[in-house]
């Protein structure tokens, strides 16, 4: 698992976005191939939940 950094666009502050990814293989196939592609998934709540705080603090 990887972490990306992405700024709150209100307040600048650095957030948290947690990147997974996928493979899905059949580890029984007799054609196995010796690369597969990944599919990236990234986890944008803590930092959509942080953006939405900040941003109801501002407009008050």
């Amino acid at each position: 698992m990887n972490v990306a950094m992405i700024p709150c666009p209100y307040c600048g502050v650095p957030q948290p976005a947690r990147i997974t990814f996928e493979v899905v293989v059949d580890l029984g196939r007799d054609d196995l191939p010796d690369t597969v592609t990944l599919t990236p998934t990234a986890d944008l709540r803590p930092a959509k939940t942080h953006a939405q705080t900040c941003r109801s603090r501002r407009t008050r």
